[in-house]
């Protein structure tokens, strides 16, 4: 097995600097290598000289330079030194055109190891849920991406929180793209590895409606602060505020404001139930939708969860004038 030959300080810094840029521990870059951990630490703590194979793929990982490797060839127990492998494969910057070649030759052998960017795993908290609220309404998840879309000209002004959500939990920059066939806006933010974490987290892949599973994951009931944040965002998302006339036969009206929330979901639908169950709600469920109605539930809804998107708070500010709860007669106006 032909093999580089390093000094131990060198050795070392090419093995932690490719640990630095993948962003793991000794055990992940092993990982990364394929190979045992027993046998990296040998290799990062300078006992063992690095096979070429291995070499090559930590040159890839790091930042380090390394000029003029020695090269062992198989034969490397009698021959010191190794030069000639230099001159016959071109690896390792001896002149230009043995750089080229070299160069080539590298991107040959390691192209297929991709290195896919890490994401934290954040632990659970009432961020983490809020967002999980947020996916299961207007997110998606491909195998490598994920996605938030959001009505254009009515939820703007919810952009902002979205966007520094995702960068609070998730360290990360969405990108947005405006919808050319809809009035609509979309949010993106590209990584396997972000994928990985949000399917650990309970979340699923692709069609939502056509997952079995697709369900609010078991861990947002175990706090009412998980709850209440999840509930929120998911009446941010897929939910309305909107106003509510009763007339009776004399022409009275009794005027008041709901709050209603829409999925097709049976599964969702029945489990948020329980959640606003577990709140002290009542909700009324009609066909898709569930409707939280009457004034002592909307207070205690607006002043114990309250809302995320400007839209709702703005409608239900707008509506409190001459729906909040008003009796109103035609008679005398």
């Amino acid at each position: 097995m032909t093999r580089v030959l390093l000094s131990k300080d060198v050795q070392f810094k090419l093995c932690l600097s490719a640990k630095e840029n993948l962003k793991c521990n000794w055990s992940g870059v092993a990982k990364y290598l394929n190979v045992s951990p027993r046998a990296f630490e040998n290799w990062y703590r300078g006992r063992h000289s690095l096979p070429e194979d291995v070499f090559i793929k930590l040159n890839y990982f790091s930042k380090v330079s390394i000029h003029n490797p020695k090269i062992l060839s198989d034969n490397w127990g009698q021959v010191k030194g190794g030069y000639s492998n230099i001159k016959l494969h071109g690896y390792y910057f001896g002149t230009a055109e043995g750089r080229k070649k070299g160069g080539m030759n590298s991107i040959a052998k390691i192209s297929h190891y991709k290195v896919f960017k890490k994401f934290p795993m954040p632990n659970y908290s009432e961020k983490l849920a809020e967002f999980v609220g947020i996916m299961l309404g207007d997110g998606g998840i491909s195998k490598d991406q994920i996605s938030i879309t959001i009505g254009y000209s009515t939820d703007f002004e919810y952009m902002p929180f979205l966007i520094k959500l995702i960068k609070s939990l998730f360290k990360a920059n969405a990108s947005t793209y405006k919808r050319t066939d809809s009035d609509a806006v979309t949010l993106r933010v590209s990584g396997v590895n972000l994928v990985k974490n949000l399917l650990m987290l309970g979340l699923v892949q692709g069609n939502k409606m056509k997952q079995e599973n697709f369900n609010i994951p078991a861990w947002v009931l175990e706090s009412n602060s998980y709850i209440e944040s999840c509930i929120r965002s998911l009446i941010d998302t897929d939910g309305c505020v909107f106003r509510k006339v009763r007339r009776e036969k004399t022409g009275v009206e009794y005027r008041s404001i709901g709050i209603k929330f829409t999925t097709a979901s049976n599964l969702l639908r029945t489990t948020l139930i329980n959640m606003f169950n577990i709140l002290g709600f009542k909700v009324a469920p009609s066909g898709r939708d569930l409707y939280l109605s009457g004034k002592r539930q909307i207070d205690k809804y607006i002043n114990e969860i309250g809302f995320s998107n400007p839209k709702h708070s703005r409608r239900y500010k707008n509506f409190i004038p001459e729906y909040g709860w008003k009796k109103f007669n035609p008679k005398f106006v």
